[in-house]
């Protein structure tokens, strides 16, 4: 991988890009729920598409 964009926003929270292969999700105040957001992967020599699905479950105190 060479570089990396965000493809869709997420609904209920903003993403944000630290280096082409960090990003950071913030939910908004008191959302609590699933969220949904795509990355863009782009590299050298054959490409292909496909979905990674990320589930975090965290308890904030």
């Amino acid at each position: 991988m060479t570089d990396s964009a965000i493809a869709q926003k997420p609904t209920h929270g903003k993403l944000k890009k630290v280096n082409p292969s960090t990003f950071e999700y913030k939910p908004k105040a008191k959302y609590k729920g699933s969220d949904t957001f795509a990355i863009k992967a782009t590299g050298q020599g054959p490409t292909t598409s496909g979905t990674s699905v990320i589930t975090v479950h965290a308890t904030i105190k």
